[in-house]
């Protein structure tokens, strides 16, 4: 018997996506297979004209006083309050959007509707000020009290909360981030050429260092898609500055997909961090038959289902000679080329195909 209603809670970028005919899925965190389970399903984004008012001034003391991403003008407002009260399930995609909907979640708690939220990079951050970094766990722990089920992208950081938070591993599930195969369709010629991409906005991006990068390899032409880096900050000639922002869509998804296809090597150097920075980046990438190269740290989503120069490359420092020799390496060699093209998307169908993780999610929400 179906449920009522679903609603599912985003930063931005799905709406006009939802109406195509054609998009990558990953990025509605299951809702198109959920939603078959309810009678009538919604969808929430942040409303970014709110830029004033009692909302916004308490969401920045908030933030303030805590560290932790409270942007309640985006979201409270009498319509949403609705969709929470009719809905049976909840989802938000990230704590940015948990924290956000904090008013909502308080009166929820004395209903019988269920709500679940996507974690990753939540207990990554310790602030020197100790009255602050105390607010910030208070905060926290309210948030966890609060919510029914944690869903961490990174088995890294379940595995940390689960040692340091062990009250919380009941509602503590590790499910890994997927990818849309058949959108993002291997390219049908594995051949090596000079073209490297690099692509992301995070805060865990080593920008710096893909830009010193770039400079150091000027036998390569790179392309970065980005808004993070200005044209003013490249210095060499082989460098294609694209700007892209997911959110916005200033690239469409199949443009992006080219840009895979037509690149020998995406490059995803990261600073340090329990977040699974450039999951999405890297799963897509694999999946279109572009070998990844990612500097290895804790946030690593899965680090034992990927084996190291057979389906991806890791790198333990962001130095340019390790860099260097990783890709001259994966660059000369045909054979190990087109291995670890081959081998990386079976994995991906193996381990992070987008119809596992619908299964796996709809056992955990219905769980």
């Amino acid at each position: 018997m179906k449920k009522n209603q679903l609603t599912y809670i985003y930063y931005s970028g799905r709406m006009h996506r939802y109406d195509k005919e054609n998009y990558p899925k990953e990025f509605f965190y299951g809702f198109n297979y959920i939603k078959t389970f309810f009678k009538e399903n919604k969808i929430i984004e942040f409303d970014f004209s709110k830029d004033s008012g009692l909302l916004f001034n308490f969401s920045k003391l908030l933030e303030k006083i805590s560290g932790l991403p409270f942007y309640m003008q985006y979201i409270i407002n009498k319509n949403n309050f609705s969709l929470f009260l009719k809905s049976d399930l909840i989802v938000m995609t990230n704590q940015r959007l948990g924290f956000s909907s904090f008013p909502f979640l308080i009166i929820n708690k004395f209903r019988r509707s269920k709500n679940a939220v996507f974690i990753m990079g939540l207990f990554d951050v310790v602030h020197k000020n100790i009255i602050k970094n105390t607010l910030r766990k208070i905060n926290i722990l309210i948030f966890m009290f609060l919510t029914d089920k944690l869903l961490f992208l990174s088995r890294g950081e379940f595995e940390y909360v689960r040692k340091k938070h062990s009250r919380l591993g009941l509602k503590s599930y590790f499910i890994p981030f997927p990818v849309d195969t058949k959108f993002w369709e291997s390219k049908k010629i594995l051949k090596q050429n000079n073209k490297i991409l690099f692509i992301g906005n995070d805060g865990n991006r080593d920008y710096k260092f893909i830009i010193n990068l770039a400079k150091e390899m000027n036998n390569y032409e790179f392309t970065i898609v980005s808004s993070k880096i200005q044209k003013k900050e490249l210095e060499s000639d082989n460098v294609r500055l694209i700007y892209g922002k997911w959110n916005e869509e200033t690239l469409t998804d199949s443009e992006i997909k080219k840009l895979y296809h037509e690149s020998s090597l995406t490059l995803i150097p990261l600073k340090e961090s329990l977040q699974p920075s450039g999951q999405s980046v890297a799963l897509q990438s694999i999946s279109c038959g572009t070998p990844v190269i990612i500097t290895k740290t804790e946030g690593f989503w899965e680090p034992k289902l990927f084996n190291d120069e057979k389906d991806i490359i890791f790198v333990e420092k962001n130095e340019i000679k390790l860099w260097k020799d990783k890709i001259n390496q994966c660059l000369s060699d045909q054979n190990f080329y087109t291995n670890l093209s081959i081998n990386g998307r079976k994995n991906i169908e193996d381990h992070y195909d987008l119809d596992t993780f619908n299964i796996k999610l709809k056992n955990i929400l219905f769980s």
